[in-house]
């Protein structure tokens, strides 16, 4: 069997087919985790959110992820041993100096984290995972969309959103994926246009009301193109 997934993932690779990160799925009672591997494969070319289903999250073998490792230090072996056969290589040569135009970096305005808030926030919308995805719903319950579950979440600690994602990217300040802390507000989406919005739980991972497929759920930080972290309370 290892041997026939093998053949079949070399095969689409020399198709030139397109392909995207599985998502590993571990589910503790009643509570749904998923977590993003970047390295096993889906044979599929995921354009939009609602593409994402249960069935492209899996597990990976044992056998997978033992020969995966090797493989990744086979390539760390082979980089070391590049690094120093281009050292050693290497001469001393005449100094040159060429003046350059000094590049300014604007310095992202980080502002305090508030930890009891974002951690309240982040267990509160953690009790709602498993519940469906409705588009355009109010309900924690019965069911809302993404946008919808974020400004329901907040407005519960007296911090109130716009209703729709793209809207919610203007909301407080833009902090980077560098400073995100548990809390924050991930947005996503494709081609540049914000879609999707989900609450940042920790540990590389987010809550977020998915899709109609799977609901409210746990995933990892990276299940889609991130566009802006930002920070609201």
């Amino acid at each position: 069997m290892k041997k026939h997934k093998t053949e079949i993932a070399a095969l689409c690779l020399l198709l030139g087919t397109l392909c995207y990160a599985f998502y590993d799925c571990n589910i503790k009672d009643n509570e749904q985790n998923f977590t993003l591997s970047n390295e096993l494969l889906s044979m599929r070319k995921i354009s939009s959110k609602e593409e994402i289903t249960m069935d492209m999250l899996s597990i990976p073998t044992e056998d997978l992820l033992r020969e995966q490792g090797l493989q990744k230090k086979e390539q760390e072996v082979k980089e070391e041993t590049k690094e120093e056969v281009v050292e050693e290589n290497n001469e001393p040569t005449e100094e040159v100096i060429i003046d350059e135009p000094v590049e300014v970096y604007e310095e992202v305005y980080v502002p305090p984290y508030n930890e009891s808030i974002s951690s309240q926030i982040v267990n509160y919308a953690l009790q709602f995972v498993g519940n469906p995805y409705v588009y355009g719903g109010n309900s924690l319950t019965d069911g809302t969309d993404c946008s919808g579950f974020t400004s329901l979440i907040y407005a519960t600690f007296g911090i109130y959103l716009p209703r729709s994602a793209p809207t919610q990217s203007y909301s407080g300040y833009s902090i980077g994926l560098d400073n995100i802390m548990p809390g924050d507000l991930v947005f996503s989406g494709y081609n540049g246009q914000i879609c999707h919005v989900a609450i940042y739980i920790g540990n590389g991972q987010l809550v977020h009301a998915l899709n109609e497929n799977v609901g409210i759920v746990v995933t990892s930080l990276y299940i889609m193109p991130i566009l802006d972290v930002r920070r609201v309370i």
